[in-house]
């Protein structure tokens, strides 16, 4: 009865410091600030805006599911902590993707990567994972600029799987300076509460059970949260999509991906961040050129599109031109998640109430990705 009190006063300890502390962030921190509050394996990068901290093992809370995976030494999702060797004895593949490149909610085995990496040592190919959540085109140049030329990395070849919703984050989310150089904000000092909740966690057993219930009740509230924004969804029109399958359509973020089809959203940020998509994805592939290692891009649908624009001419198609002119293998995925109904394709492939993959969907990319990889040199237009 004593460890029950005090484990609800732990927790009614923490819930106002992280509240305040989430509702501050909503209106003075930037986006990766405010996705992710002071932890200590997501950080700020001063070169390519954020990532992971090297060799730690996490366990993670995505939704209701709680799952674990590792960092390399390199700050990559991986199965296990682990040196790895910069030069390397072999051939080597680096993905550079966001939120469903770095696999959110699963651990790494079961990510389309972690199974890509599995098929492909086979043939002594090693394959490294650099996806994080809310990357972009901006971050996948720095990043790999950074690989080569501080951290010494080599690797052979590079597959960028770009995302519908980094258009949104190029115009919305990144910043310019007038030279057009990236803007990192600077990382914000702890706050009191901070401090107060890892010190907590680190001194005390209570407290760390106190942690873990919390994080279960924060899931539990955005759950709850879902399902109340599912509801207010059900009694609006929605014009192509019957009563039954409104529910699955709610959860597709409308805000992130609909710019592919709806000429408000492309015109009020979707045609200029598809500009500065393309600028620099055309610095990633010019550097990668000269140095002589290989480019593959991919893309794939979120639900918006399974819904409104099975073949978005202005993602795909243009993205499909954008890789033949430049000689760079080009891999849709569109065409695997346009084999069935909108609604049973995200039943079958998606996390329910979410738009990324669940572990069929992982699964269905490794295996079309696998089918279709040939990577080839780099060369000119």
């Amino acid at each position: 009865m004593k460890f029950l009190r005090a484990l609800a006063l732990v927790v009614l300890a923490v819930l106002p410091f992280d509240v305040g502390g989430a509702w501050y962030c909503r209106n003075n921190c930037d986006f990766w600030v405010a996705a992710y509050p002071p932890s200590d394996h997501r950080v700020r990068s001063e070169v390519y805006h954020h990532g992971f901290a090297p060799n730690r093992q996490i366990t993670e809370a995505w939704g209701l599911n709680r799952y674990s995976y590792a960092t390399n030494s390199l700050g990559f999702k991986d199965a296990t902590p682990r040196t790895v060797d910069l030069r390397g004895s072999g051939k080597r593949v680096l993905f550079l993707g966001d939120s469903f490149t770095e696999g959110k909610g699963f651990a790494y085995s079961d990510t389309f990567v972690g199974r890509v990496a599995g098929e492909m040592a086979k043939q002594g190919i090693e394959v490294l994972n650099a996806g994080v959540d809310s990357s972009a085109p901006v971050v996948y140049w720095l990043k790999a600029k950074h690989l080569l030329e501080t951290v010494g990395l080599k690797f052979d070849q590079v597959v960028v799987f770009l995302d519908i919703s980094d258009i949104y984050d190029q115009a919305r989310r990144y910043q310019w300076d007038g030279k057009g150089n990236l803007i990192v904000p600077p990382a914000p000092q702890p706050r009191v509460s901070d401090r107060a909740r890892l010190w907590l966690r680190d001194v005390s057993i209570i407290a760390r059970f106190g942690f873990v219930a919390y994080d279960h009740l924060a899931a539990i509230a955005a759950f709850v949260n879902q399902r109340l924004e599912i509801s207010r969804a059900w009694s609006k029109p929605l014009s192509d999509v019957d009563s039954y399958d409104r529910w699955l359509y709610s959860v597709t973020r409308m805000v992130f991906s609909a710019w592919t089809f709806d000429d408000d959203r492309w015109r009020a940020y979707g045609k200029q961040g598809r500009a500065r998509a393309a600028r620099d994805m055309d610095g990633l592939w010019e550097m990668l050129r000269n140095r002589g290692i290989g480019l593959t891009l991919a893309v794939y649908p979120w639900p918006d599109q399974l819904f409104h624009d099975a073949e978005a001419p202005r993602h795909q198609g243009f993205w499909r031109d954008w890789a033949a002119d430049k000689n760079v293998p080009f891999i849709s995925l569109f065409p695997v998640f346009s084999k069935d109904t909108p609604r049973a394709v995200m039943e079958r492939y998606f996390i329910p109430f979410d738009f990324h993959w669940n572990a069929e969907g992982h699964k269905l990319v490794a295996e079309t990705f696998l089918e279709q990889f040939a990577p080839r040199p780099p060369s000119g237009r």
